[in-house]
């Protein structure tokens, strides 16, 4: 906070809060146990491993860096104590607070919605259950990353704070909370290389619950579901060509052939313009570029915030030479919206890979999916 007298505030509450927190740590004589790792079947960012005493999660970076561990106790252990550069937490967790929108979908699937006490953003959430919550007062609005209500945090006393890190933004944020003894957890499901891996950090979520097994079972809902709807197109030869996105400010950032958008047109039988591209994130062209290679693209899906033609046209009038525009074949992934514009697409669909296949499908190749309705996309008018 940058308001004078709650700089005054914590210099009066933060030392009594160490000296609690100092006076109460965790003796661990060893931290040499057995480990069993619980295998993954997609996800290679996270790693869950169990002994005798503890449960072992360790988060790695996309080039298998480890990040940190966490080891997880349901005995009694004072929250936020660190062991070699290690957090140890308290399960079942009570009380969460989460910087991700992403990461409130997970928690919400597992049923303990109820357990979230303050997110970033209030405004922009879809979660029909958490905004309950928000308008009963239930849930607090923390801000945004490097500008958080550190007081309205550290008088929350969470059992756990979720937090994601696009390089290295957040991670001043990150030393501060640890800094307080709040137990913070680095969430990496965004940078999982195939949306399976991204749908498999229910798992990972699912531990400070003790719910292991629930979400193991439902995440192989979700794959057996998002296998059968590939399989469906498996021998499909007519793949219709697709353009992603639309231009800003005169450039389009246009997501990689690696990327986890161009896997799911792969396995919905459509030809993505750009698949043949190593890279796994966006990058930028500009308009002309585009237009050259996709001008007569059939479908156009994720032109950015646009809710009817008339607003992906009037962002630059030679956007209107496309085909798609002509023919009305754009897509895009805004059907469900709160009334403040919270987008459940970017919020529960990192967890529902196989909801986004069947949507794309059914735009693809309606034949396949007859007499359904889209569940996060709709067709601009």
């Amino acid at each position: 906070m940058v308001l004078s007298f709650i700089r005054i505030k914590f210099q009066i509450i933060i030392p009594f809060i160490f000296l609690l927190f100092s006076c109460n740590n965790v003796k661990v004589k060893n931290n040499s146990d057995s480990y069993t790792e619980i295998k993954n079947k997609y996800a290679r960012l996270f790693k869950i491993e169990t002994s005798r005493k503890l449960k072992k999660l360790s988060v790695f970076d996309v080039n298998g860096n480890l990040k940190e561990n966490y080891y997880l106790l349901n005995k009694s252990v004072k929250k936020g104590d660190t062991f070699n550069n290690s957090v140890f937490i308290k399960t079942p967790v009570k009380k969460v607070v989460c910087l991700s929108t992403t990461h409130i979908a997970f928690i919400d699937f597992l049923n303990e919605t109820e357990k979230i006490f303050a997110v970033s953003g209030t405004k922009y959430i879809f979660n029909k259950n958490l905004r309950k919550q928000i308008k009963k007062g239930k849930v607090k609005d923390i801000g945004y990353e490097n500008s958080l209500d550190f007081e309205t945090i550290l008088s929350l006393k969470p059992d756990l704070v979720t937090v994601y890190d696009i390089n290295g933004s957040i991670s001043p944020t990150i030393n501060k909370l640890k800094q307080y003894h709040i137990p913070v957890v680095q969430v990496n499901e965004y940078l999982e290389p195939s949306v399976l891996g991204q749908a498999e950090w229910l798992k990972f979520f699912a531990a400070f619950f003790e719910k292991d097994k629930e979400a193991t079972q439902k995440f192989n809902i979700i794959e057996k579901k998002y296998l059968q709807f590939k399989k469906m197109t498996d021998t499909i030869k007519q793949r219709p060509t697709i353009l992603l996105n639309m231009p800003w400010k005169g450039i389009w950032y246009i997501p990689g052939g690696k990327s986890n958008i161009a896997q799911l047109i792969k396995d919905a039988g459509g030809n993505y313009l750009w698949a043949n591209t190593e890279e796994t994130h966006n990058y930028a062209l500009n308009i002309e570029e585009v237009f050259e290679k996709a001008q007569n693209a059939v479908f156009w899906l994720n032109p950015g915030q646009a809710k009817s033609i008339n607003n992906v046209t009037a962002t630059d009038v030679r956007l209107k030479k496309f085909n798609a525009v002509n023919t009305g074949l754009i897509f895009n992934r805004n059907k469900r919206l709160s009334t403040d514009g919270g987008n459940d697409y970017m919020e529960s669909g990192t967890l529902r890979p196989d909801l986004i296949l069947k949507d794309l499908i059914q735009i693809l190749h309606p034949e396949l999916l007859k007499n359904d309705s889209l569940y996060y996309y709709r067709k601009l008018r």
